[in-house]
């Protein structure tokens, strides 16, 4: 017969009053109790007091001190890797999460690209006749900007959870790098936004635009695709550094698989808008522009539901690991 206890296990078998291992005593502590302090802090706090009694009857039971030693020095081996592969799994979700983070910018910035003026393309006039000829490109148009809106929230409710964790955690341990990466985004946003305002107001109001404007809106355009993948690294290098709590993880696996699932639903609304589009229109031209933006939502998509499905596999059959 044996016992379990978290990890590893001691044999019950009653062993004969033959001499070979002799009772502590009344309020003595048996001797391979002691080794119950090379086991993890966390799995003494869990399963330490009932093991120590364990201990205790049955070396008071004449139970041989020396194999029961070795039992024990098993045990705290097999804790301690247990809690190495248990690891793991925080470390699949994280790198879910991050993968997950990277595809929903991507597809974020294609997707605004693409549904800028969506909802009057070709033109105003043409997008209400199409809109009367076939009602399913306006609730395309609705859909992605739906999926945007609830993506944002999504992610800005995420990011109030993760931030104030890693603050406390890089308080705690004197990471104040980890204050300049959270310091990253909003400072790229203000400065962008402020420079696109400047770069509006000094452009003027009729007139043709001169290539020089062009060039600089060009590069203002580019630097603020930089500013967002700079962004999307600092707050990467911030949940890769940072240690959170299971609840701040299951916030972050819960909005991933919000973010995957509205995702999935703008991928199939822009396929929607482009075969309508195309269906009502005589002469609807290259379709080249929908679809390469078709591609890249698809793309970042599948390596967002991927990553997130990899992370949920594992995690649904875990390594066992001492709590």
């Amino acid at each position: 017969m044996t016992r379990q206890h978290g990890v590893g296990e001691l044999r019950l078998e009653p062993a004969p009053h033959d001499g070979s291992g002799r009772s502590a005593g009344p309020g003595r502590r048996p001797w391979p109790a002691g080794l119950l302090a090379v086991y993890p802090a966390g799995w003494r706090a869990r399963y330490g007091g009932e093991l120590e009694l364990l201990i205790s009857d049955l070396h008071d039971g004449g139970r041989n001190p020396v194999p029961m030693a070795l039992d024990l020095l098993r045990g705290a081996a097999i804790a301690w890797l247990s809690i190495r592969r248990g690891s793991a799994m925080p470390e699949r979700t994280r790198n879910a999460l991050i993968t997950v983070l990277w595809s929903w910018v991507g597809f974020a910035v294609t997707a605004a690209w693409f549904g800028h003026d969506l909802g009057i393309y070709p033109s105003r006039s043409a997008a209400r006749q199409i809109a009367l000829a076939h009602p399913a490109v306006p609730d395309a148009v609705n859909v992605l900007v739906a999926v945007g809106v609830v993506g944002l929230a999504v992610t800005a409710v995420a990011a109030v959870a993760f931030a104030f964790e890693a603050a406390r955690y890089a308080r705690k341990h004197q990471h104040n790098s980890t204050f300049g990466l959270m310091a990253v985004p909003p400072v790229v946003a203000v400065a962008w936004i402020a420079g696109l305002q400047v770069i509006t107001n000094g452009s003027g109001t009729g007139g043709s635009v001169s290539t020089g404007r062009l060039t600089l809106e060009l590069l203002w355009f580019l630097l603020g695709l930089a500013g967002i993948a700079g962004s999307t690294q600092a707050i990467a290098a911030i949940v890769a550094r940072t240690e959170f709590s299971p609840t701040t993880w299951r916030i972050g696996a819960a909005a991933a698989a919000a973010i995957s699932a509205a995702m999935l639903v703008g991928t199939g609304a822009t396929i929607v808008w482009g075969l309508a589009i195309r269906s009502t229109q005589a002469h609807p031209g290259s379709a080249a522009g929908w679809l390469v933006v078709t591609a890249i939502l698809s793309v970042t998509t599948a390596r967002a539901v991927i990553a997130l499905i990899g992370s949920r596999r594992h995690t649904a059959t875990p390594d066992p690991a001492v709590a």
